[in-house]
């Protein structure tokens, strides 16, 4: 019985068919891949740009855009907190502190952590809940994250000073390390405040006092002439007026202008109180002005060969 011969010529050939078949699939996914890519970068790089314009809400749209269309991209750590990032921009500091959050939860071991901790403790102090806020730089000064520890301490030393713990805030500009761009701000403050005492300053009880005793004379002591006026010649009227009735005999006339000028009187008098307390401010708030002016600062984050990175100007 003859066998039927099988050719090995035909067989021989599926294995070089399946090849090109693999790669004609292969390569147009290859394609897709570098196009995905190429178009992400642009993404992302249109969202950097309105960033660096200053246009926060349209950037933050873009980021989202690009976290959305490519979850895996490299630049997408870098989308998230640009997020947050935008939100400071824009002085939405609550959105900030959640958009810096949302980043920590979703990268632990970034190497970004520092800094969008520190774009965390710098809302926390915007919003003027200082101790949050120290409790994030105590965590950025802890951490082993170099080209941080100077600034969460100089962060720390204008919250007290915000807070007028003159003490504390003296210290803490001390602890500013010698080789930091913010030791001579930081320096120059502090001497400063040596003398935050000698500051002139206007007693709230004299200014009262004198108030009662002249209607517009508490107003002249907290230096705000123009209102000492207005006060003086507003009861005068009334005063004025209140007499003339009772002299005419109209006494339920007079009456009611003496009880609409004891309302004026007490007005007079809480006035010249508030006046010289907005007086002592605004003279510790120049007196602290002119301490900075030596060195200011700008915590803007700005890209630099590709990283983000905090300017500073200094002037003398």
């Amino acid at each position: 019985m003859r066998m039927p011969i099988i050719s090995i010529t035909r067989s021989s050939q599926i294995p070089c068919a399946l090849i090109v078949i693999i790669l004609s699939i292969m390569l147009p996914c290859s394609r897709v891949t570098a196009a995905q890519e190429k178009d992400a970068d642009k993404q992302f790089g249109f969202a950097e740009t309105l960033y660096a314009e200053g246009d926060f809400y349209r950037a933050i749209t873009e980021y989202k855009r690009h976290i959305y269309f490519f979850p895996d991209d490299k630049n997408v750590e870098m989308s998230h907190l640009g997020i947050a990032k935008s939100f400071f921009g824009a002085k939405r500091w609550n959105e900030c502190i959640t958009a810096v959050n949302k980043f920590i939860d979703a990268y632990p071991l970034s190497t970004l952590r520092t800094e969008a901790l520190y774009l965390k403790g710098l809302a926390e102090k915007s919003l003027k809940r200082y101790d949050e806020a120290i409790s994030v730089f105590n965590e950025i000064i802890r951490s082993p994250a170099d080209g941080w520890y100077d600034k969460a301490i100089y962060q720390i030393a204008l919250i007290f000073l915000e807070k007028e713990d003159w003490n504390q805030a003296r210290s803490s500009f001390l602890l500013v390390p010698k080789a930091s761009p913010f030791h001579s701000s930081a320096q120059n403050i502090s001497e400063g405040l040596k003398y935050i005492n000698e500051i002139p300053q206007k007693s709230p009880e004299t200014a009262g006092v004198l108030a009662a005793i002249l209607p517009g004379a508490g107003h002249l002591y907290a230096e705000r002439p123009r209102d000492a006026l207005v006060s003086f010649l507003l009861n005068a009227s009334f005063i004025a007026a209140a007499i003339e009735l009772y002299h005419h005999d109209h006494y339920v006339a007079g009456g009611i202008v003496t009880f609409i000028e004891l309302g004026w009187y007490t007005g007079n008098i809480y006035s010249a109180v508030n006046s010289a307390h907005k007086y002592n401010k605004r003279m510790k708030e120049e007196f602290i002005d002119r301490l900075k002016e030596n060195i200011s600062i700008s915590f803007s984050w700005e890209k630099v060969g590709g990283f983000p990175c905090i300017q500073f100007s200094s002037s003398f």
